[in-house]
This record gives structure tokens, sequence and C-alpha cells, in this order.
């Protein structure tokens, strides 16, 4: 879910993120720190360490709405994750925060700020939501033309998206605005149901798909030429030409679709270690 057109609701959680800075948490009622060994902190993932990692804050938000330093063990897998795809990709992510609420919502992201529910989420699943929401990232953040003067057809909320957007390639695909689908366009030409709400969701979901689900995708092209093609727009506009050693290639399956990528079961270590 993205977070772009929620503006109050960023002011008031980036207004409530200041008051933790330089202090660790009062009240870990509902997010109690884990301790770490010496050996998990050793284990960290080389590539975990990348230079542009140093810019991301990960911070712990309890049900009280006190924020807290986030354990160095969640840390580690949340930057593990992030370490693997393209450093460009989360050049505009600053803060990434697990949110102990059990009615929080499972994801929210945007241009700099990532909120995942931080319990009732097992590591595939919570990897698996990060994904997508560093998807809405690279959308909003990476994607975006600086250049103003010309308006797309495309709004998100009230922010305008330009001519010369990168991403207006993928959503012209399916969408004739971010309201209404291409009467052209069938289920089929989707990753998932969930991809169908808009343009935004359509290219989050379509981006987790490619990283965690990359074979079964591939696969799934055999069945739509606008499926190829947004396989094709993530492999060589987004990617680079990189493609996954991930997920199966399942010809018997093409004409099945999930309601949402990020549940679907998948080896994060293959991810991790591709």
């Amino acid at each position: 879910m993205r977070l772009k057109v929620i503006s109050l609701f960023l002011a008031v959680q980036f207004m409530s993120f200041a008051l933790w800075q330089g202090t660790l948490a009062r009240d870990q009622k509902s997010a109690e720190p884990i301790v770490v060994s010496t050996e998990d902190v050793l284990a960290i993932n080389h590539e975990a360490a990348k230079p542009h990692l140093n810019q991301i804050r990960f911070a712990a938000k309890t049900m009280d709405n006190v924020y807290g330093e986030l354990d160095q063990k969640q840390k580690t897998g949340l930057s593990e994750v992030i370490a693997k795809l393209p450093e460009k990709h989360t050049s505009s992510l600053k803060n990434v925060i697990l949110d102990y609420n059990p009615n929080a919502h499972r994801g929210l992201g945007g241009k700099s700020l990532i909120i995942l529910r931080g319990i009732n989420m097992g590591n595939q699943e919570l990897s698996s939501v990060l994904i997508h929401e560093i998807g809405h990232s690279v959308d909003l953040g990476v994607l975006s033309e600086e250049d103003q003067s010309k308006a797309s057809e495309f709004k998100d909320g009230k922010s305008q998206v330009y001519e010369g957007d990168l991403s207006l390639e993928f959503y012209r695909l399916c969408w004739g605005n971010e309201m209404t689908r291409k009467k052209t366009v069938g289920n089929f030409d989707f990753v998932s149901g969930y991809a169908m709400s808009d343009p935004f969701e359509d290219f989050a979901e379509t981006y987790v798909y490619y990283v965690l689900h990359n074979q079964d995708f591939k696969s799934k092209t055999q069945t739509s030429d606008i499926l190829f093609q947004k396989y094709e727009f993530m492999k060589n506009k987004i990617f680079n030409g990189k493609e996954f050693a991930t997920g199966e290639y399942k010809p018997e399956d093409l004409n099945r679709r999930p309601w949402d990528v990020t549940v679907l079961s998948y080896d994060l270590d293959t991810f991790l270690n591709s």
C-alpha cells in the first residue's frame, strides 16, 4: 500500500518519530527487545554492509506509539533483503519502521518511508511485504520526473504524475488514468488481483513478483502479451537486464492469479543467495 497520498498521516508519523531519536523506547510491552549474541552480529551478510544502507534508519514503534531502536536481529534481516536489490532502488528510502500494533497495516510505503507490521508475520511474509513497499519507493521516488512542465493523465491522489516519468510506460499498458482500466485489458494481464486496484499497486505487485517469483512470472507471460511487456519492463528498465533465480516455472498453472503476491510461499534463502 502506498503512502504518498496520506500526507497528514505522514506528518504525524514524522513528528512522533522525532521524539525517539537519541533515546531508547521507555516501554517495550509489545516489542520486547531480542537479546542478540556476538554470533548474530557477526552473521550479518557482507552485502548488508553496503554504504547505501547507512542512510536508512530502522526503528520500532510500540503499541503506545513510542519509538525506539530496532533490535539488531530484525535490523539484520531487513538489511539483508534490502541489500539484494539495486542500490538505486533504495536511494530515496530514509526510514523503515516496524509497527508492533497488531491492527497496523501489513505495509505502507512511499518515497522515503516504509512502515511494516512487526508482529503476526513471519520472516518470509515480512520480507515479501518489504519488497512490495520498496516497489512503491522505486515508482514514486526513483522513477519520478523532476521536470513538471507537462502533466500526464495520471494523478496519485492530488499529486500529478508528469510526462517523462518512466513509470508512465508501465501504467499505460493497462490504465487510461489512475482510476480507469483500459477496456481491452483482461484479468490475465495482471500478476495478481490486488494489482488490478490501480496502476501504483500494479507496479508494486509486479515488482515483487519479478523479484521473488521470477520463473513463475516468466511462465505466465505465455498467457498475455501485456504481461510479457510488464516482465520486459521490469527486466530492462528497472533491473538493467538482471533476472532472479526465484520461484518455479509452472506451465501447468498459467491461468491462475493470486489475490496478493506477498502471501505466496517462496524460498527466502534462494533469493538472499542468488
